[in-house]
Formats: C-alpha cells, structure tokens, sequence
C-alpha cells in the first residue's frame, strides 16, 4: 500500500473512534485529525508533502463532519448505541457462538486428520 493510502486509512479509522471525543466541535476535531495524519506521514522515511498530508486530513474531517451518522446522530445516540452493543457482548458472556465453536472443531479435526495422513 501507498503511503498516501496507508496514511488515509489509519488515520480515517482512527478518527471514527476519535469523534467520540468531540461532538459539536468540528474545529477540535478537525486538529486532532490534523496532527494524526501528519504524525503518521512523520513515520515514513519519505513522507508525503506537506500540503498532501493536509489533504488527506481535510477528506477525512469533510467526510466524518457532513456525511457521517455518528457525528449527525450526536453524543447520546452514540453514547445508547455503545451502551447497547457492550451489554450485547457482556450477556454472551465473553462465549463463541456456536458456529464459531462448530468452525473451529471442525478446523482441528481437518488438521489432526492431515496430520494423521502425513505420518501413515
């Protein structure tokens, strides 16, 4: 991957957690991704242009401000969704389901038996 790449899609998945900490002040949030992009662009032996890594920016904080639901849904329907989610998690108990229990008793027994017709 690109480094123009690289930078815009860590810094645009880091930026979707980083909303959370500034609803209703698209300026701050709008520096957070600011300094994450350059510091991710820092990272590279070459990094992109100055004026690049702004770009980027700049996409990822459009895009997060005027097209995103979490930031047009607001801080307390993230806040009901996260609380949601995390009780969903915590009534299965930390537990694979069954399909994943199933899939992966499967897989062992996939590789016992290749393993079995390795050694005959």
């Amino acid at each position: 991957m690109g480094r123009n790449c690289s930078i815009f899609e860590t810094a645009r998945t880091w930026a979707y957690r980083e909303v959370r900490h500034h609803f209703g002040s698209p300026d701050t949030l709008h520096t957070a991704v600011h300094a994450e992009v350059h510091n991710r662009n820092a990272e590279f032996t070459e990094p992109l242009p100055a004026v690049e890594a702004r770009v980027i920016a700049n996409s990822i904080h459009r895009w997060i401000t005027t097209r995103s639901r979490m930031w047009k849904d607001g801080a307390a329907v993230y806040e009901a969704t996260f609380v949601a989610i995390q009780s969903a998690r915590g009534k299965n108990g930390g537990k694979a389901s069954g399909a994943v229990r199933t899939a992966r008793r499967d897989e062992r027994a996939a590789a016992m038996l290749e393993y079995m017709r390795g050694t005959s």
